[in-house]
């Protein structure tokens, strides 16, 4: 198992002239939870976003994410702007969000996802419940449930959900 934070800032290189090619900055998602792609340049008003497909990655380590092609790196197209990011997505992200159970209660903000040993899907969320909460009692985890339901604002969760030490 993996934090999708520890991917954010890593080098990408390209394994046939050893040439960074740039750095991931955010963790990209499809709506069901399955990992996507990397984003390596957010874009802006004179150039467009830039990602590396998960079918691009030829490997992630610890201090860089290697990939076969520099021409496997895509311009974020149409189609992929319904994503959710990790961090910062215009349109949904993760990261900062309030979950809260059906009945209202908040169980904390989310400061985390956790994903398979494949880095395929979402298995898990870490989960805030204040700065001197985390400080004494550390932060906890929530494991990942198809009936979540995440918002906007918020990620809805069954209210029996429950709030773990470790996996």
């Amino acid at each position: 198992m993996r934090k999708a934070r520890e991917l954010v800032g890593l080098p990408v290189v390209d394994l046939t002239g050893g040439e960074q090619l740039g750095e991931v900055r955010d963790v990209l998602f499809a709506a069901t939870g399955r990992f996507h792609s990397l984003l390596l340049e957010r874009g802006g008003l004179l150039f467009a976003a830039k990602v590396l497909p998960k079918t691009s990655i030829h490997k992630i380590g610890q201090d860089a994410v290697t990939t076969d092609a520099r021409s496997s790196i895509e311009v974020l197209r149409e189609e992929m702007q319904s994503l959710s990011s990790l961090l910062e997505g215009t349109h949904a992200h993760f990261v900062g969000k309030d979950v809260l159970t059906e009945a209202g209660d908040l169980l904390g903000t989310v400061e985390d996802v956790y994903l398979d040993d494949n880095l395929n899907t979402i298995v898990g969320y870490e989960i805030s419940e204040g700065f001197l909460v985390d400080l004494k009692e550390g932060r906890k985890v929530m494991r990942a449930r198809p009936e979540f339901m995440i918002g906007q604002d918020a990620v809805l969760v069954p209210d029996d959900t429950e709030l773990a030490e470790e996996f």
